[in-house]
């Protein structure tokens, strides 16, 4: 797929992600078409505002967050108060921030094998524009990349089948599976800064609670 040069960012989780991360970043360093900007440091222990100025400084960087779902990415951390203390969360709410500086990065939720039996089954559909077959279902998780899935606004759904969506398209988060990601990454981050461009065609949810 032709496209200009995207710079991207790879939110991970340290303990089981940091050697998916180092394979996704060999692969960006073949390519001539993506920089990543991410960093191999684990700053789980620094304070909120240097978080957050140290997020603000790399992503305004980039236009494409790429999560990197494992197994022990699928869920947040949270305080002895039960509020959501991750650094994983933090990188994908800022990463949807439209702010001076920095406009909403496109997101792409690629998910590795052992998390496959965790995020998708399979249900048979049918209605008038279809007529029965198996189509993915995505389960239920309480954090921001799911939120931000099957979000289009009804005028602007691809898949115009009531229930069913499109991909790459009707999901402003595209949720990809960690081969074929690795198969094609250039064409993956194009859909997700087209989607940037167009965000307004839908309904984004930018911090639980929202």
């Amino acid at each position: 797929m032709e496209q200009n040069a995207r710079n991207v960012f790879i939110s991970f989780r340290f303990e089981d992600g940091f050697e998916y991360k180092e394979d996704l970043s060999k692969l960006f360093d073949r390519e001539n078409d993506t920089v990543d900007y991410s960093e191999d440091e684990d700053r789980s222990g620094c304070s909120e505002e240097t978080i957050k100025k140290y997020l603000y400084d790399k992503l305004k960087r980039s236009s494409v967050t790429i999560i990197l779902l494992t197994p022990k990415a699928l869920n947040y951390n949270t305080d002895r108060d039960g509020k959501i203390d991750d650094w994983i969360y933090d990188e994908v709410r800022y990463s949807l921030e439209d702010r001076e500086g920095n406009r909403t990065n496109g997101i792409i939720a690629v998910y590795v094998p052992e998390c496959k039996d965790k995020l998708l089954g399979t249900s048979t559909h049918k209605c008038q524009l279809c007529d029965g077959y198996k189509t993915t279902i995505i389960y239920n998780q309480d954090n921001l990349f799911r939120l931000n899935m099957m979000n289009v606004k009804p005028e602007y759904k691809k898949n115009k089948c009531s229930g069913i969506f499109d991909t790459n398209w009707d999901s402003y988060c595209s949720l990809v599976s960690y081969e074929d990601f690795k198969g094609d990454p250039s064409k993956y981050i194009e859909i997700a800064f087209k989607k940037k461009e167009m965000r307004n065609h839908y309904t984004l949810i930018k911090r639980i609670g929202d």
